[in-house]
């Protein structure tokens, strides 16, 4: 089959989830669940191995790989931001990029108070940056105190910057949450004041309708990361029901530790697929919703407004007058750049 009659695929790709530095890792710990993977693979792995010129060394080496693969724009959550932020900068790579916190000792940070003030510095040195994005990330529900979760929020409100954090991604957190706080993870954050148009939420696997609800209402996004989700058997996201009830859904690769490839095209092709074999209706996410998806929703998630002198309504109407799309399922994205 001749493929030299497709047009070129000229919109921007963003990865809206990924630890870049983790591409190091990648084929380290295959074949596990989330929880395994982390405590007795991946943890140990950071404790001992990563460190500033790590950090820069191997975010430099997966944004070279993700602009092989159409990425304009990524969101990482990874120790020593400072350095994946001068990586970024060097590659001329636009990214939004926030320090992680957590409760307990990590590479970079003693205490969630070390982590805390390392956000805001990196608040302040990039504000302003061609390239950067200052955000604030904490890890986790599982893995920052209520307290801390507050703080990491105001922080970000402080700067008007982007608050990044996993949630709602294996059943086991959800149920945790529901026994600890009576609350699904949604509702938990929700219950904290946590959610909205800034905030930008990795996974969320398991929602109820309540919380597709809420997301909507409160203008949150989230970041579906169906090749991680499928590798560590943590479930499927109900994008189609998230995207009917209103809730931007964008499209991360997570790290390529723990998906293997930083390839949001083949996310977007999976994307779509999933939805419409777990509904059994295949007009579920057509692939034009797929390529919003991988694209402008992306964007608005991380609210950026203008990409390259192209407002989003601009991008947005591209796709929109596009035609047909369904060669995301014939297509590697080489076969368009």
């Amino acid at each position: 089959m001749s493929f030299t009659s497709r047009p070129a695929f000229g919109l921007p790709l963003v990865n809206s989830h990924t630890h870049a530095a983790m591409i190091a890792f990648r084929g380290m710990a295959e074949d596990l669940p989330l929880k395994d993977w982390l405590e007795k693979y991946i943890w140990p792995a950071e404790k001992e191995k990563v460190g500033a010129d790590f950090v820069y060394e191997n975010t430099k080496t997966a944004i070279r790989e993700m602009k092989r693969n159409g990425i304009k724009v990524f969101n990482d959550m990874y120790f020593f931001a400072d350095d994946a932020a001068r990586a970024a900068e060097e590659e001329k790579m636009l990214a939004v990029i926030g320090e992680p916190i957590l409760d307990f000792p990590v590479p970079g940070s003693e205490t969630p108070e070390d982590a805390l003030e390392t956000a805001e510095k990196l608040l302040i040195k990039y504000r302003g940056s061609e390239y950067v994005l200052p955000a604030v990330a904490p890890h986790s529900i599982y893995t920052v105190s209520a307290e801390n979760l507050v703080k990491a929020k105001d922080l970000a409100r402080k700067y008007g910057a982007l608050y990044h954090i996993h949630l709602a991604e294996t059943k086991y957190e959800f149920d945790e949450c529901l026994e600890k706080n009576n609350l699904t993870p949604v509702g938990y954050m929700d219950s904290l004041g946590l959610l909205d148009g800034k905030t930008v939420l990795a996974h969320c696997v398991w929602l109820t309708d309540e919380d597709m609800d809420i997301l909507a209402e409160r203008e949150t996004s989230v970041a579906h990361c169906p090749l991680s989700n499928l590798k560590l058997g943590s479930g499927i996201a109900p994008v189609a029901e998230m995207m009917r009830r209103g809730v931007n859904v964008a499209l991360g690769t997570d790290g390529a530790a723990s998906s293997n490839r930083l390839d949001i095209w083949e996310a977007g092709k999976f994307a779509a697929l999933l939805q419409k074999g777990i509904t059994s209706d295949p007009h579920e996410v057509s692939a034009k919703e797929a390529v919003k998806m991988m694209t402008v929703n992306g964007l608005k998630a991380l609210n950026i407004n203008e990409l390259n002198g192209r407002s989003i309504s601009d991008i947005e109407n591209e796709i929109d007058e596009g035609g047909n799309y369904n060669y995301l399922y014939e297509l590697n994205i080489e076969n368009l750049i």
